[in-house]
């Protein structure tokens, strides 16, 4: 099971009024998309007035780029958590299945925060993408160290189609995967066979 964030942590009991605008926004933002969701609509949600949502948050902006950032956190360091658990001597193959079995973890512990990251970002104002897309980088940039350990055979190119096809398999899943039809790990294993074939033919 994947630590939960700190930020993971502020969103569950006790919840404060803040908490429950992050949980029923991110909710929204998910179900309904960016544009279409109001604080109005988020107000009703929470029994707030929509002035009460300044009070936590200067805009819309700022409360979608702090969704964001939890998303990004509950990933990383769920990343951080597989590398640490894994023994000294781990596969290869093993050693890619446990990260994407964390991030599956996260994405779907988190599920509103993370998935987010799929289904809102793209259509997110400039603002809050650039104020964002520092963190995904870096998220990226642990991934491509992976990689290129674990198939030393790749050149930059392969490396970086290796990582955006794992993504893209990885983040379609909050689209068709129900955890209660399933495990996560599960899950993972048919992500890493066919791909870790590719990469070990490589």
């Amino acid at each position: 099971m994947v630590a939960m964030t700190t930020a993971a942590r502020k969103t569950t009991n006790p919840e404060t009024g803040r908490d429950r605008i992050l949980r029923e926004a991110a909710e929204l933002f998910l179900t309904r998309g960016y544009a279409e969701t109001s604080l109005r609509t988020i107000a009703d949600a929470v029994d707030m007035q929509p002035a009460s949502i300044y009070h936590h948050f200067e805009s819309k902006d700022a409360l979608l780029t702090e969704i964001l950032e939890i998303g990004m956190e509950a990933v990383t360091t769920a990343f951080a958590a597989a590398a640490a658990e894994l023994p000294p001597n781990a596969s290869a193959p093993d050693r890619l299945h446990a990260h994407v079995a964390a991030h599956l973890e996260a994405l779907f512990s988190h599920h509103a925060f993370t998935a987010a990251h799929v289904t809102v970002f793209p259509f997110a104002p400039a603002e809050v993408r650039a104020a964002t897309v520092p963190k995904r980088d870096a998220y990226e940039a642990n991934w491509t160290a992976l990689l290129s350990a674990i198939a030393p055979g790749l050149d930059d190119d392969g490396v970086s189609i290796a990582r955006l096809a794992l993504f893209g398999a990885m983040n379609s899943t909050v689209q068709w995967f129900d955890p209660a039809n399933g495990s996560t790990s599960d899950l993972a294993a048919a992500i890493v066979g066919p791909l870790w074939n590719g990469l070990a033919n490589s």
